[in-house]
């Protein structure tokens, strides 16, 4: 996967690649200060969710308002992950049994079964870390739940009244890349080497990787098209459709790094981010209505219509 570019992508969604004078980013840090501590007085979940993440340089206090937002919408699968990740930062928290909630809300993704791969790694049991895969190998896809937090998340931050839709979109994506997104390395080393001598390893290998390809955010699908690149032979069809999906992730980078709605220019574009997030589960389909709305193709050219 080539981080380089996810990172730069990063970098300009967030308007961070921008050096804003010294007095307007010290006014907007008070900002999220301001909203933080508003969130973190209300009583419904998202408001606690977001100030829990607003929050995260205190480990154990995002731990502890996540727990109550969980417990205020216990059949909310996107807290759970939110809380499972926050748990496997705070020692001493039980992040197997977080995971196993997860499970229970959305049995067929693997995210709740990466918790489990970290956790063995840590424990040096290769034993343990070839059951978790197996269990991932099992999952129909691996979601982070990427658009569904950022639409809960940021418009509970918005209702505070005390930050801007485009800062309180900016600062949301930026700490939900911090709390969600995976360290998906463990489960790529887990994927190489000698390891895929043994049958059983490769097919879970591969059948982790395209569960990974089926993720709802562009970063897990494209680890799982470079897992799938390194596991079958180039002229196979699974590795051509890896090929073809970093060449199509590629593309569309590129085009949104010259978009309209590069870098939230304002809070309209702001907005109009949401509401493509509220009507789109996937993190690529965001990608593909920014593009069309830009009128922009969102297949390469060798890959749409001419």
């Amino acid at each position: 996967m080539n981080s380089v570019i996810l990172m730069a992508l990063l970098c300009l969604r967030m308007a961070a690649c921008a050096s804003p004078h010294e007095s307007s980013e010290s006014k907007r840090e008070r900002s999220i200060e301001e909203a933080a501590a508003s969130l973190e007085g209300k009583s419904d979940a998202d408001s606690l969710a977001a100030a829990a993440l607003l929050l995260q340089r205190d480990p154990a206090r995002t731990l502890e308002l996540l727990a109550r937002a969980t417990t205020l919408a216990p059949q909310r699968p996107d807290l759970a992950w939110l809380h499972t990740q926050a748990c496997g930062k705070v020692s001493g928290c039980d992040s197997q049994a977080e995971a196993e909630r997860l499970r229970i809300l959305d049995p067929g993704n693997g995210a709740a079964w990466l918790p489990a791969v970290a956790v063995a790694e840590k424990a040096h049991d290769d034993a343990m870390q070839l059951s978790a895969l197996s269990a991932l190998a099992r999952a129909d896809h691996v979601d982070l739940y990427w658009t569904t937090l950022i639409v809960h998340l940021t418009r509970a931050v918005i209702a505070t009244g005390d930050i801007s839709s485009r800062d309180a979109l900016t600062e949301m994506i930026g700490v939900l890349a911090v709390a969600t997104i995976p360290a998906y390395r463990t489960v790529s080393q887990l994927c190489s080497g000698t390891r895929l001598d043994d049958r059983a390893t490769l097919e879970d290998c591969r059948a982790a990787a395209w569960a990974l390809q089926r993720g709802d955010t562009v970063i897990t699908e494209m680890e799982g098209a470079h897992i799938a690149q390194r596991l079958w032979s180039e002229d196979s069809p699974q590795w051509l459709a890896a090929s073809e999906a970093r060449h199509t992730y590629e593309y569309r980078a590129a085009q949104l790094a010259h978009s309209s709605h590069n870098a939230f220019a304002d809070n309209r574009v702001a907005d109009d981010f949401l509401a493509l997030c509220a009507h789109n589960h996937r993190e690529q389909d965001v990608w593909i209505a920014e593009l069309v709305a830009d009128g922009k193709r969102p297949l390469p050219p060798a890959i749409g219509a001419p």
